[in-house]
């Protein structure tokens, strides 16, 4: 990462800890939080949306099970996707981070990564966290007939844990990270597979997002 986009990332976690004091938070997090600087590694094979040149990536840790994550992408998502992912702006990258307390977010990201498979993994995972989402195994299984996907196929998917090695390298990554609650999210700028960027935890409002976005999109 370039030093001045360093030092912009820098700057910008009091006044984004400062915003988060006011935003819908998981409770995992007390009052004393505050963003931090975290690097991660990227995959070639990603679960992306927007351009690939953007100038800033968003890396989401998500769990299909969890009220905040759907809060995030009821609430504040459409504005993103609108504003910054489809102007070629912002990278968006999604990773399963499923709790283990949440006893159907593995089979639900096991269900993502299977509809991804048959190329439809966005509107299963949109689908995934709805309001109202039926994540039993029959939900899952009338989520794919509805997006039309070979139903067999799907099914022996799902059966044999096919993506349980990815989705448990994402739950690792997550670790290394400290990350311990959903939704989570890494902003910054990314180079040679990395990305260096901000730590930024629950499902905060849009405008402090924006607030890190424009940032970052100025400083770049």
């Amino acid at each position: 990462m370039p030093a001045h986009s360093a030092r912009a990332l820098a700057g910008l976690a009091l006044g984004v800890a400062l915003a988060a004091t006011t935003a819908v938070r998981a409770p995992a997090q007390g009052d004393g939080y505050a963003p931090r600087r975290v690097q991660m590694k990227l995959g070639a094979l990603e679960y992306a949306l927007g351009s690939a040149n953007a100038p800033v990536t968003l890396v989401e840790f998500t769990d299909y099970q969890c009220p905040y994550c759907r809060r995030f992408q009821t609430e504040t998502w459409p504005q993103l996707k609108r504003r910054y992912i489809d102007t070629g702006q912002v990278r968006f990258i999604v990773r399963d981070l499923p709790l283990s307390f949440h006893s159907s977010a593995r089979p639900a990201a096991e269900a993502a990564h299977c509809a991804g498979e048959q190329g439809r993994f966005w509107p299963m995972h949109a689908g995934l966290l709805g309001k109202d989402a039926d994540l039993t195994p029959h939900g899952l299984e009338e989520r794919a007939r509805s997006l039309g996907l070979d139903l067999a196929r799907f099914r022996a998917c799902v059966a044999a844990n096919k993506y349980e090695p990815a989705i448990a390298a994402n739950a690792a990554e997550a670790g290394a990270l400290d990350i311990r609650g959903t939704p989570a999210f890494v902003v910054g700028a990314a180079a040679h597979g990395e990305l260096d960027g901000l730590l930024l935890e629950g499902a905060l409002p849009y405008e402090d997002f924006r607030t890190v976005l424009e940032a970052l999109l100025a400083s770049g």
